[in-house]
């Protein structure tokens, strides 16, 4: 069974299988797993790392931006911020790599609330296609490693969440405003599916196996909130998931909030739930509860 390790408003959380709580203090922004290393963002200021069997370590802070998300990336991690902009660290270096002042449509990116949009959420292909979801900008594709960007989706649909698939380079998924979208092209083009969702607004995606897990609610201040799961080459065949769950969540299950690894997946909640599934989302029993309002979740 994998490792569960969750970021929360109040420190790591590892499941393993009981709670074991490190960089408590701390407001865990976005966790990420490499092959050699762990990565956290704590405070939307700082970015820790933990190798092997070493404990949690500051490796970087900024003081003029957010950091909101992390991809690692060859022997570097990616970190998507506030502005829209995406940084680099290698080696305890910064490097400011793109504001993509330069992409197409980029003078009207914005937010609902008026602010500048951000990068939320970030993956990599098979191939090496990184891709950058930026809220409200849509999803930028690179595929010469950050030198050049281009626009993939029309950005009104409200991007929450970007997923790439480990077996399928040019499949791409995303959780928007408008439902799933889903590109068999590197993003050329895009379909959506929302068929059967009680409503259209979603902001978690994963795949487990050849099941698509989404959420989906009623908008950004919902209290009707539920997780769906749908075969990934199935059109329409969204089906909610409901063993072991409440019928419904008073908020969002967020972006960064849902993993899998095979056909075992886990999600948290902003009232401090884990919920896990070993059968693909078909049925859900509560992992442990009482926790701080759960921020993000990685597998290990």
């Amino acid at each position: 069974r994998p490792q569960w390790l969750a970021g929360t408003a109040n420190g790591l959380v590892l499941l393993n299988p009981e709670p074991q709580v490190e960089l408590e203090g701390h407001s865990i922004r976005a966790l990420a797993a490499g092959p050699k290393s762990r990565w956290a963002i704590t405070d939307r200021s700082s970015i820790w790392q933990q190798t092997a069997a070493q404990p949690w370590r500051q490796v970087a802070a900024v003081d003029d931006l957010e950091l909101n998300c992390l991809l690692p990336f060859d022997d570097a991690v990616l970190v998507g911020t506030s502005g829209a902009c995406l940084i680099r660290l290698e080696n305890g270096n910064l490097e400011r790599l793109n504001c993509f002042e330069s992409v197409e449509g980029h003078d009207e990116w914005y937010t609902p609330w008026g602010d500048p949009p951000d990068v939320r959420s970030l993956a990599v292909s098979p191939s090496g296609d990184i891709y950058v979801n930026v809220h409200v900008g849509g999803i930028l594709r690179s595929g010469d490693r950050g030198q050049t960007w281009q626009p993939t989706i029309d950005f009104h649909a409200d991007v929450h969440e970007v997923c790439t698939l480990a077996d399928s380079p040019d499949w791409v998924l995303a959780a928007t405003a408008e439902g799933l979208a889903i590109s068999g092209d590197r993003g050329q083009s895009w379909r959506f599916d929302r068929a059967q969702l009680h409503a259209p607004y979603a902001r978690a995606i994963a795949l487990c196996g050849e099941t698509i897990l989404m959420s989906a609610s009623t908008g950004p201040r919902t209290s009707k909130a539920a997780l769906y799961r749908r075969p990934l080459h199935q059109p329409g065949g969204f089906e909610k998931c409901q063993q072991g769950l409440p019928e419904w969540f008073s908020s969002n299950i967020n972006t960064g909030t849902l993993a899998t690894k095979g056909h075992y997946a886990a999600f948290g909640t902003s009232e401090g739930e884990i919920f896990g599934s070993e059968d693909g989302g078909l049925s859900w029993q509560r992992l442990v509860k009482g926790l701080a309002s759960v921020r993000c979740l990685t597998v290990l």
